[in-house]
C-alpha cells in the first residue's frame, strides 16, 4: 500500500477493508510504531501515536495501513537464488510465539499448513526472487489466517537467525549454499529435491530477566554448561564461560535448536535441553522458555479449535509458572533441574546432523581440498568455525568475520 498522510486516508482504507486494521511503520520493524485499531473513533490518536513512535525510533515519521488478521500465524519460506536465473524454496518456518512483536520460538514446518498450502506459499515466494533477480538466501515473510489465507509481509534480504531449523529438517547447509552462489556456482539442487524431514525448533537464550520486564542483563558467565549436542540437539552460540555480556551488543547468548520425527517429540526434547542448561552470573530467560515450551498453546498450535486465553493472561500465567520463577527461588543454579530421558525416544537422524558429526579424518580429508569446497577451505584458512549463528547478535564472531574476503563476508551477511 501507499503510505497514509491523512486521517481520510485511513478511514476510506479501513472502509474498504474493514476493521480491525493495523498501522505499521514503513521504516522499520519489530513492533514499534505499530497499531491496531477495532474501531474508527479510535483511528486518530492510534495514526498520531504510531508516527510519533516511527519518528523516534526510526527517523521517519511515514507509515502504511494492512487488513489485520485475527489469531494470524507468522510463516516465512526460505528461498535460495544463484547469478544464473534459478531459484527454490525450501519449506517454511513458523515464528508465530513472539513477545512484543519479536521471535521467541521458531519451528519447521508449520502446524498450520498442509501441502497445498505450502507449495502456493513457496511458488509465490519464488516468483518475487526472481521478479527482483534475487541471488542467495532470503525469507518471505507472509501472515496467515486460520482458514490457510496469507497475505505477504515483506522479504528479508539476508540469512535469519532462525535459519537452523530449515537446515535441520531439508539437510540443506544454507551459509555453505550461499558461498557457493557468492562464487558464482549454479544451484545443485532442484526443487524436486527438497524434502522435509521431520520436526526442528529453536528457542533463543537472552541474556534477560523475565520478572523485570524481559530488562536487558549484564553480568560474567561464572558458570555456562549447554546441553551435550547430539544428533537430536543442536548449539549456536558465540559466548563462553568467563566471558563479560555487557551494554553494547545484543543479548542472545546462543540458540538451541532440537530435532525429532514429530513435533510432540521435539518439544519434549526442546523442554529436557532447556532444563540441561546451567547458567550461573547472569539472568536469563530459559526457565521462561521451557514454561512457554509446556504451555498447552504451544503444543496444541496446530489444532484450529483450539481457543489460547488474552495474551496478556498467558504472559502473566507465563511468568507465574514455578519454572519462570525459579531462578528468585535458587539463583546459584538458575534453568538447571534434572529431567527424565526416558520420555526422549529415539529417532533417525536428519542428513543435515551427519554433516555436523564426519569423522575427523573426513574432515582433514575435505579441509585440504581447497576453495571448491568453501566450508572446509575457510575453517582451514581463516580459523573460522561456520557454526551458522547470525554474527550480527554474536560478537565473539566479529574478528573471525573481519579475516574473510569481503564478498564472502557481504554474501554470508558477515559484514
Amino acid at each position: 500500500e501507499e503510505p497514509i498522510h491523512h486521517e481520510e486516508e485511513a478511514l476510506i482504507f479501513a472502509k474498504n477493508h474493514g476493521y480491525p486494521i493495523i498501522i505499521k511503520a514503513a521504516a522499520g520493524g519489530g513492533g514499534r510504531g505499530m497499531r491496531i485499531v477495532r474501531r474508527p473513533e479510535e483511528l486518530a490518536a492510534a495514526l498520531a501515536s504510531a508516527r510519533a513512535e516511527a519518528q523516534a525510533a526510526f527517523g521517519d515519521p511515514t507509515i502504511y495501513l494492512e487488513k489485520f488478521v485475527e489469531r494470524a500465524k507468522h510463516i516465512e519460506i526460505q528461498v535460495l537464488g544463484d547469478k544464473h536465473g534459478h531459484v527454490i524454496y525450501l519449506g517454511e518456518r513458523e515464528c508465530s510465539i513472539q513477545r512484543r512483536n519479536q521471535k521467541v520460538i521458531e519451528e519447521a514446518p508449520s502446524p498450520l499448513l498442509d501441502e497445498k498450502t505450502r507449495k502456493r506459499m513457496g511458488e509465490q515466494a519464488v516468483a518475487l526472487a526472481k521478479a527482483v533477480g534475487y541471488d542467495s538466501a532470503g525469507t518471505v515473510e507472509f501472515v496467515a489466517g486460520q482458514d490457510k489465507s496469507f497475505f505477504f509481509l515483506e522479504m528479508n534480504t539476508r540469512l535469519q537467525v532462525e535459519h537452523p531449523v530449515t537446515e535441520l529438517v531439508t539437510g540443506i547447509d544454507l551459509v555453505e549454499q550461499m558461498i557457493r552462489v557468492a562464487a558464482g556456482e549454479k544451484l545443485s539442487l532442484k526443487q524436486s529435491d527438497v524434502k522435509l524431514n521431520g520436526w526442528a525448533v529453536e528457542s533463543r537464550i537472552y541474556a534477560e530477566d523475565p520478572q523485570r520486564g524481559f530488562l536487558p542483563a549484564t553480568g560474567t558467565l561464572r558458570h555456562l554448561r549447554t546441553p551435550r549436542e547430539n544428533a537430536h540437539v543442536r548449539i549456536d552460540s558465540g559466548v563462553r564461560e568467563g566471558g563479560e555480556i555487557g551494554i553494547h551488543y545484543d543479548p542472545m547468548l546462543a540458540k538451541l535448536i532440537v530435532w525429532d520425527s514429530a513435533r510432540s517429540a521435539a518439544l519434549r526434547r526442546l523442554r529436557a535441553a532447556l532444563d540441561a542448561f546451567q547458567v550461573v552470573g547472569v539472568t536469563t530467560n530459559i526457565d521462561f522458555l521451557a514454561a512457554v515450551a509446556a504451555h498447552p498453546a504451544a503444543e496444541q498450535a496446530g489444532d484450529p479449535h483450539y481457543r489460547p486465553p488474552a495474551p496478556g493472561r498467558v504472559l502473566r500465567g507465563l511468568l507465574d509458572h514455578p519454572r519462570s520463577v525459579r531462578n528468585q527461588r535458587r539463583p546459584p543454579r538458575q534453568g538447571f533441574v534434572r529431567h527424565d530421558r526416558s520420555q526422549v525416544n529415539d529417532a533417525p537422524i536428519p542428513s543435515a546432523f551427519h554433516q555436523r558429526h564426519k569423522s575427523a579424518a573426513h574432515q582433514k580429508r575435505a579441509g585440504e581440498v581447497g576453495p571448491q569446497h568453501p566450508i572446509p577451505f575457510l575453517r582451514r584458512k581463516f580459523g573460522h568455525r561456520f557454526s551458522n549463528v547470525n554474527p550480527g547478535v554474536v560478537h565473539q564472531d566479529i574478528e573471525a568475520a573481519d579475516a574473510l574476503p569481503d564478498a564472502l563476508r557481504q554474501s554470508a551477511d558477515l559484514g
